[in-house]
């Protein structure tokens, strides 16, 4: 199929290939979690693009969902190397001459022989192996695009994989064009109150301290924010934790005041595009 390249020994690596496990203590998302579901359990031949601000557990939430998902290959994307390279080292091929770099056409035919083995492995007619691919922050608007048009072939035009993307953050989403018939998005925003308070129950902290608990969901409820809480109030010396919020929740406030005086400064802008750039970065 590909050639100079093992092919049977790729579509059997990916079989065996999972993703790793979360890290940290993974919260109950309903609806997260039916979307994640709804998408891997039925057939589907667009991306997933699972978008966001930072810190809302975009990454944590992907992980979890293809924690059983056997075939699937999970890559980070830093910008240094192409997809295809990244998905060979994520299942363990050996990386030899020209193997690095594997266009469209061959990529997806690899995919294709994996998905044949995996329909007669695992007795599914509709099985598909599935890539999870993680922009790391770093990476320039052009380098996304070009992955996005790379899952969007191998998934919805080749029909060869299910195709999940995790972008970095809520901006990232917005250089991408327009494609309703091959792209899904799942969007993730910050803990509902009773997600927040389930987060710090499953830490055991502020357990019956019902004013500081208020104090911290008034000012924020976002994952990486409450995690990096329990943590500074976990390692905390006794009858610490009134001291340690009261500092959480003014450095939030103070942080929320100087984004409304960024935002306000967009006004200052000399251009309306440079307005328009302000005001993006800072959504």
């Amino acid at each position: 199929l590909v050639p100079g390249l093992d092919v049977p020994t790729f579509a059997l690596l990916m079989l065996r290939s999972t993703a790793p496990p979360e890290e940290g203590i993974w919260i109950t998302r309903e609806e997260v979690e039916q979307h994640f579901r709804a998408y891997l359990r039925n057939p589907s031949e667009q991306v997933l693009i699972v978008a966001g601000p930072k810190g809302t557990g975009k990454s944590t939430a992907a992980l979890h969902a293809v924690r059983n998902v056997r075939g699937t290959a999970y890559v980070v994307l830093t910008g240094e190397d192409e997809l295809s390279k990244q998905l060979l080292v994520a299942v363990g091929m050996p990386l030899i001459g020209r193997h690095t770099e594997i266009s469209l056409s061959p990529l997806a035919r690899m995919c294709e022989a994996a998905a044949r083995l995996g329909r007669r492995w695992f007795g599914n007619e509709t099985w598909l192996p599935t890539l999870l691919v993680e922009i790391d922050q770093t990476v320039q608007p052009g380098y996304i695009k070009d992955a996005v048009a790379t899952l969007k072939y191998l998934a919805h035009d080749a029909r060869a994989c299910r195709a999940i993307l995790v972008l970095s953050d809520g901006n990232a989403v917005l250089g991408l064009d327009p494609d309703p018939a091959r792209r899904n998005h799942l969007w993730m925003g910050d803990f509902s109150e009773t997600e927040a308070r389930a987060r710090m129950d499953a830490a055991e902290l502020l357990v019956g301290e019902d004013e500081l608990r208020k104090a911290v969901l008034g000012v924020t409820t976002r994952p990486a924010a409450l995690s990096k809480l329990c943590a500074a109030l976990s390692a905390a010396p006794p009858n610490s934790s009134e001291l340690i919020v009261r500092a959480f929740v003014e450095a939030k406030r103070a942080e929320a005041e100087n984004r409304v005086i960024d935002l306000l400064a967009c006004d200052d802008s000399k251009t309306n595009k440079e307005r328009g750039l302000h005001f993006r970065h800072l959504l």
